[in-house]
């Protein structure tokens, strides 16, 4: 797993070793960005359920301000610490809380995210319940975007209020855009 655009293109990333852990591959990393272009440079990102933190150093090295990431497995924390050793950057901020806790404290610092990515263990229902949280907290910017990663077809606009931008399927992964 690899670092694929930006500052720190190249970069060999670790991985958690779990049955619960799915790293993104470099081809749906790399059509998820190019469905982002242009990044906002001064955007902040949340990389919610962060496993080996990829996505998120995906956005530093694309030139993001600030992304915050979180997992509460102490496995995948320390890999995320360990990969965001490897970019000797300030741009982050590292939790290993629960994720309604994270995003509590999130809404307690008062902060909006450009961009949302969350990628869930597949057999939760922590997508409903972290979009809840998202919206009633306020933690989408304005033009902001949450990016899913999944299994299945989620249909979260039809619960919230959110619209669906874009539904991408990749093998057995689906990807899906979200706007305010």
């Amino acid at each position: 797993m690899r670092v694929v655009s930006g500052i720190y293109k190249g970069f060999n990333l670790k991985a958690p070793k779990s049955n619960t852990t799915r790293p993104t591959d470099n081809k749906v990393k790399e059509a998820i960005f190019d469905m982002l272009f242009p990044i906002k440079t001064f955007g902040i990102a949340l990389d919610l359920f962060a496993g080996s933190g990829q996505m998120g150093i995906e956005f530093i090295s694309r030139g993001l301000s600030k992304v915050y990431f979180n997992d509460k497995d102490r496995n995948s924390y320390k890999i995320i610490e360990d990969n965001l050793e490897k970019l000797k950057t300030d741009k982050f901020e590292l939790t290993k809380l629960d994720f309604k806790k994270a995003l509590e404290s999130y809404k307690n610092k008062g902060l909006s995210f450009d961009y949302i990515y969350l990628d869930p263990p597949y057999c939760t229902e922590f997508y409903d319940e972290a979009i809840n949280l998202i919206i009633s907290y306020e933690l989408l910017s304005e033009d902001g975007i949450i990016i899913t990663e999944s299994d299945k077809e989620l249909k979260l606009d039809d619960k919230y209020d959110i619209n669906l931008l874009k539904e991408k399927k990749y093998g057995r992964k689906i990807v899906n855009f979200y706007t305010k």
